[in-house]
């Protein structure tokens, strides 16, 4: 068989279809603050005021490039408040009950997400690009999946050698990249063991975490117990690793920047539990079904940085190149390209200025935005590049990296640095065989004592 050069050209440019522009609500009636601040400084002044906080930090829509909402960046005095508020509720009206209660109080906090599906789905429409009918029909489902999840470990923490961390406060690092099945899993999680918790939102994820804040408060969690410190001022920052109430982090991110922060961590004993950035890597080989496993490929390009903000690749057996490449160009093409708000949406804008401009100079051949979508907005075409030993994987965003494999042997060096691995084929059968999950039971592990 003749294997695909490394240099040859990527497959046809893909032609956005889009259907009409249907927007389900704009940001304001969306519920998106005008200003995003820290929890118990609601009424503080606009531009940051007497509570030490400093100035706004814009946060652009990717979709147009203007400033979709505002951030005050939570000093670090204002964040130890946060943070201090949050162990003193977990001390006074939480650590001490039962399991057996707490899971009580969680259950109904799951019960109380389902009305938060669509505004979440909508805030991340509006933030992250995130077109709104994968965070109505795929997010919303796995956000309830993990809070009901997290909330069944409160009362079995002893039947699996997890002990409880009555009265301190997990500090969960978000970010665009964090999906909001993971918040929440980390947020139910770390209140199953006892814990206050503390949501260091970076300022894209601001919105979200200040919206599952509220939800927990009108859940009836005590006042409190669920804090928002949105920001990213470094000292702020220092304020929380040096706290005497943090009890562990969860973060995710650039490996560098994980393996920054746990160097950080480890002198003061902190757990830390790290979601480096994932490169997914799917594996074709014979006797894959390739329906199925091009779907999902697709599914992933379409997701883009959002869905793979480590990248995604194809490694796919010799005497199934030539199929794979045809079915991936081909679908890629008729992806439809648009405002995330439009339900004919498979892909929306890129979640920052970045990714896109990256996205864009990886393409061996220039692709021309259509013409009627918003301008200044942060948008890439889905693309197909065939990649090879002299050619590195695309950067993250609606486009997939595919290599041939001239046997098996090759596959385990290919796979280093991946954060999401599937086989289709092989001695295993048709597929899909997924190599790494991230479970509950992983996390509450982690957080427990």
């Amino acid at each position: 068989m003749t294997s695909l050069l490394p240099d040859e050209p990527e497959s046809g440019a893909p032609r956005a279809r889009r259907g009409p522009r249907r927007r389900l609500e704009d940001a304001r009636a969306a519920g998106l603050p005008a200003v995003c601040r820290a929890t118990g400084e609601e009424d503080g002044e606009e531009d940051g005021g007497e509570d030490g906080s400093g100035a706004l930090l814009e946060v652009p829509d990717p979709t147009t490039g203007e400033v979709a909402t505002r951030v005050v960046d939570t000093s670090g005095v204002a964040t130890a408040g946060v943070l201090a508020r949050s162990a003193a509720s977990a001390r006074e009206s939480w650590a001490w009950l039962s399991g057996e209660d707490r899971a009580r109080h969680l259950h109904a906090l799951a019960d109380a997400l389902e009305a938060a599906v669509r505004p979440v789905a909508v805030t991340e429409a509006l933030v992250a690009g995130r077109p709104v009918r994968d965070g109505l029909d795929v997010d919303g489902p796995a956000l309830l999946d993990a809070a009901f999840s997290a909330a069944g470990w409160a009362d079995k923490l002893a039947a699996v050698g997890v002990r409880p961390r009555p009265g301190g406060v997990v500090v969960l690092v978000a970010t665009w990249r964090t999906p909001p099945a993971d918040l929440v899993a980390g947020l139910v999680t770390g209140l199953a063991v006892g814990c206050g918790v503390l949501v260091r939102a970076r300022p894209a994820a601001a919105p979200l975490a200040l919206l599952l804040a509220g939800a927990c408060a009108g859940a009836g969690l005590p006042a409190g117990l669920v804090g928002v410190a949105p920001g990213e001022d470094p000292a702020a920052d220092a304020a929380l690793w040096d706290a005497g109430d943090l009890a562990a982090v969860v973060a995710d991110g650039p490996p560098a920047a994980l393996t920054e922060l746990a160097v950080e961590l480890a002198d003061r004993g902190t757990p830390l539990a790290a979601r480096p950035d994932p490169a997914g890597v799917d594996v074709l080989l014979p006797g894959a079904d390739l329906g199925a496993a091009c779907a999902a490929v697709l599914r992933a390009v379409a997701g883009g940085a959002w869905r793979r903000p480590g990248g995604s690749r194809v490694l796919v057996a010799e005497p199934l190149a030539a199929e794979v490449l045809a079915r991936l160009s081909e679908g890629a093409a008729a992806l439809r390209v648009g405002h995330p708000l439009d339900r004919a949406t498979d892909v929306g804008p890129c979640p920052t200025a970045d990714v896109a401009h990256a996205a864009a100079s990886a393409r061996t051949r220039p692709t021309a935005v259509p013409a009627d979508l918003p301008e200044g907005g942060w948008w890439a075409l889905p693309g197909v590049l065939v990649t090879g030993p002299r050619t590195a994987p695309p950067p993250p965003g609606p486009l997939v990296g595919v290599r041939t494999l001239r046997g098996d042997a090759e596959v385990p060096a290919l796979l280093a640095g991946a954060g999401e691995v599937t086989v289709w084929g092989g001695r295993s059968g048709g597929g899909p065989h997924r190599a790494q999950d991230r479970t509950g039971l992983g996390l509450l592990r982690r957080l427990g004592g």
